[in-house]
């Protein structure tokens, strides 16, 4: 086992996807990361002899080396996983594959209870991009380009003058009602998957597109883009030229989970 609080397991941790872009929040946006503790488990036996210790980390990622392509996500609940179940089904995937545990900073929510789906794409200097989707969805969609409901391109010399009132003057796209429906039906079923209840999801996503509230759109302005002039000479100086901020929101806020370099996605 891997600890993101014993300092000489950092670098280990840092040779595993979806490890290695959790830990970039912590290191270059601090403040936005839902995560207050991390683990990466190697194997089933390593999960055993550590379970005591880490019964409080009831979050689930999997990985692999980042030596090879990452791996898919495997599909988990968000509330009480079955690690052991999961486990498995990364090793049958990918026999180096291996499962990143965490602690949420935040009181977890459930896939369908979330405000977006947001995914900051940063070209330093020169532009950012921002992908979103709506209520009950998360950044599996944007990130993975199966889904988008709100698009934004806002140019690099505009984001210091960013603000609540003049965000939408940058959006280049809006979902029709129709395109909606349509991608709330695969949201729904590939909850279902997940081992959620159709009923359940029926009466929680809406069947009318709402546009994505204003105060995330200013949690974002915020916190991350007035934050990007400031942080722009350490960002290059890590050759974070081109990546992607990808997540969802929590209560009010967006918590990115991961920050991927491009040159990997």
């Amino acid at each position: 086992m891997y600890s993101i609080k014993n300092p000489k397991d950092i670098e280990l941790i840092l040779k595993y996807h979806r490890a290695n872009d959790m830990v970039n929040i912590f290191k270059f946006f601090p403040d936005l990361s839902p995560i207050d503790d991390l683990v990466v488990i190697l194997n089933e036996e390593d999960y055993l002899q550590n379970k005591d210790k880490i019964a409080n980390l009831t979050s689930v990622r999997n990985g692999n080396p980042v030596t090879q392509l990452c791996m898919r996500s495997i599909p988990v609940k968000e509330k009480n996983p079955d690690i052991l179940a999961t486990m498995k089904e990364v090793k049958k995937e990918n026999k180096d594959g291996v499962l990143i545990l965490f602690h949420l900073a935040t009181e977890p929510t459930e896939r369908y209870e979330r405000y977006a789906g947001i995914s900051v794409g940063i070209s330093l200097g020169r532009r950012v991009y921002i992908d979103a989707v709506g209520r009950g969805f998360d950044g599996r969609e944007v990130l993975k380009g199966i889904s988008c409901h709100e698009r934004y391109s806002i140019p690099w010399m505009d984001i210091m003058s960013v603000n609540i009132g003049n965000f939408k003057d940058y959006r280049t796209f809006l979902i029709s009602n129709a395109d909606y429906l349509k991608s709330r039906e695969e949201r729904i079923n590939y909850l279902v998957s997940c081992g959620i209840d159709r009923n359940v999801l029926e009466d929680s996503i809406p069947r009318e597109y709402t546009e994505i509230p204003d105060f995330i759109w200013l949690d974002i302005i915020k916190n991350i883009i007035k934050v990007l002039t400031k942080e722009e000479d350490i960002l290059r100086s890590y050759n974070f030229e081109e990546f992607n901020l990808s997540g969802h929101t929590e209560g009010r806020r967006f918590r990115p989970w991961q920050m991927v370099d491009c040159k990997r996605m």
